[in-house]
């Protein structure tokens, strides 16, 4: 909450600012969680403050984020859709390319490019969008890299919003490939997947034919776009770690049932999978004092000890730094290291 609204209101007070010009997203949520009372507080905030023309953009996960931008939501949604699965296919290839690169920073610059090129393309409704992923693989593939063998692998999970966050994370992801790993990290498309799954669940709870129909569509249209855009290039991946939604939940019922709405399920479910796929580390990334969290956290020793005991770290952030977070990483990663060696020897990256 600290972090998404201390950056709506720096963007407010930026010299020149219009409010009247400019528009938040910030969801709703109707799960057990405070985030659902964000875009109230901040509504709040934003007209004590003098910006009251400035626009809160709050779409509900009851229908999947059907309801966003009018009556032009399908069309928007379906350009956010594009940019997800690009957005993730493109740090996927970063985080399996950096660790093994032989000229330090020729990873970052090839994944900035493409950021920026996805980015503008999704401006122009995704115009061009799947040439620049091809592109981008390519590019990707030509990093030169030493992979004679291969680093244990971490899985960072948990909170949807904070693992994509290096600010909101403590920069997590470079700090354990710092430290002698390979990072892999949950995809951003899984939550509105797994959304439109919620979504047609409830509506056939409710008997609501056309919230049926509606999510189902929504969900073989995701589909279609995710098999459109990586046709031919998702080899450039290691594939072996892509965990389906049906999965996922299967997974997670052991631990914490797939009816418990948010991140639980899904983080519980991938890290059972990933498990049984060669990673030798999760990291499991919650705000501090928040309760879906928390209740991972409360089941993680549990799950490891049903894991050959493989590391499990919950890292509950509140923003604050400290030499302790550092001292944890590195005695988890040392852990990593050792469950490597044992149970998945160091083979040669293919």
């Amino acid at each position: 909450m600290i972090c998404t609204t201390g950056s709506f209101l720096k963007k407010l007070m930026e010299p020149g600012a219009d409010p009247s010009r400019m528009s938040f997203f910030m969801p709703d949520h109707n799960g057990p969680c405070r985030f659902g009372q964000y875009n109230q507080f901040q509504r709040i905030l934003f007209d004590r403050l003098g910006f009251r023309d400035a626009e809160l953009v709050t779409p509900s996960n009851d229908t999947a984020y059907a309801d966003l931008a009018g009556d032009r939501s399908a069309r928007f949604r379906i350009n956010a859709w594009n940019g997800f699965v690009a957005f993730d296919y493109i740090r996927k290839l970063y985080r399996e390319i950096r660790p093994y690169e032989l000229s330090p920073g020729e990873t970052d610059r090839v994944y900035m490019a493409a950021l920026d090129r996805a980015e503008e393309s999704i401006e122009k409704n995704s115009r061009g969008l799947r040439q620049i992923l091809v592109e981008t693989a390519s590019e990707f593939m030509a990093v030169k890299t030493g992979r004679s063998h291969r680093k244990p692998v971490i899985a960072i999970l948990g909170e949807i919003f904070m693992r994509d966050n290096a600010r909101c994370n403590g920069n997590i992801a470079n700090r354990l490939e710092a430290l002698g790993s390979e990072v892999l990290i949950g995809p951003f498309s899984e939550w509105i997947t797994y959304s439109t799954h919620r979504y047609t669940r409830d509506s056939r709870w409710k008997h609501d034919m056309r919230g049926m129909i509606k999510s189902k569509i929504q969900g073989i249209g995701q589909e279609v776009i995710v098999d459109y855009l990586l046709r031919g290039i998702k080899r450039y991946s290691d594939t072996s770690k892509d965990i389906s939604l049906h999965e996922i939940l299967r997974l997670s019922n052991r631990y914490v049932s797939e009816f418990y709405d948010g991140d639980p399920p899904i983080a519980l479910g991938s890290s059972a999978a990933l498990a049984k796929r060669g990673v030798s580390g999760i990291a499991a990334i919650l705000p501090f004092t928040c309760m879906p969290g928390t209740l991972v956290a409360s089941v993680s020793d549990s799950f490891r000890k049903d894991h050959e005991n493989i590391p499990f770290l919950n890292i509950p952030y509140d923003g604050q730094d400290t030499v302790s977070l550092e001292t944890r990483l590195q005695a988890f990663f040392f852990q990593v290291r050792e469950y490597a060696e044992a149970h998945q020897p160091m083979s040669s990256h293919q």
